[in-house]
């Protein structure tokens, strides 16, 4: 009897790697589906296929937009460690349930380094080294790193903690984040500024990178149920 439970069990692909500059892909991978100018389409779980091809199947199990045959996208696919990379392919077979994206190249390193950036808005604090907390406006956030306002002073290179709250629902994120870009915003109404951040994250638990990519992912899917309303 075990023989022939052997012959019909199911066994699930290994991860495939599509050349040597490609990181590893695997089923249920989670991947934004983009126009070549960025404005994201639909957000869905990869299905590794035979050859230099992809399935990419909606996330929420509703029906996908209609896709354009030989359309060209980009695919930003997220590692399990948050980590994530950027491939072009152009699109094949679709329908409502599904995108077949073929013909897939890897982009340049620099353009890996670009996430999605979600416009966020939400109230939050940021907490120094030494302990002291301000608040903070967080402008837009992705799965490496956010945009932050605070009055604070941070050099760049500069480490402190962000706590905020992205969906009501879920537990506030702390998360460590690395100032790598600083602007200072003049206040009309008041002579005290406001300094901008672009940050990334660092150090971040794989449970909460997970917890933080699902509500990124939740908060795309309202903006795009959003424009298709309009």
């Amino acid at each position: 009897m075990a023989f022939f439970k052997s012959l019909f069990k199911k066994e699930e692909p290994a991860p495939v790697t599509l050349s040597e500059d490609f990181p590893d892909l695997y089923n249920g991978m989670k991947v934004e589906v983009m126009t070549p100018a960025n404005t994201l389409i639909f957000v869905g779980r990869l299905q590794l296929l035979q050859g230099n091809q992809v399935d990419i199947l909606g996330e929420s199990g509703g029906f996908l937009p209609r896709g354009l045959y030989n359309q060209r996208v980009k695919l930003r696919c997220f590692q399990r460690d948050g980590d994530t990379f950027t491939l072009n392919g152009s699109v094949g077979p679709n329908g409502p349930k599904f995108w077949r994206i073929e013909r897939l190249q890897s982009l340049q390193s620099s353009e890996n380094r670009n996430f999605f950036r979600l416009n966020a808005g939400v109230d939050g604090q940021v907490r120094s080294i030494s302990g002291e907390k301000f608040p903070c406006k967080v402008l837009d956030i992705s799965a490496g790193g956010a945009r932050i306002l605070t009055t604070k002073l941070f050099q760049l290179e500069a480490t402190f903690q962000l706590e905020a709250a992205l969906i009501p629902t879920e537990e506030p994120f702390t998360l460590t984040c690395k100032v790598r870009r600083t602007s200072v915003r003049a206040q009309t109404a008041s002579p005290m500024k406001k300094f901008e951040y672009g940050c990334q994250f660092v150090e971040v638990p794989p449970r909460e990178q997970e917890r933080l990519l699902q509500v990124i992912f939740t908060l795309q899917r309202k903006v795009l149920r959003a424009r298709r309303e309009e």
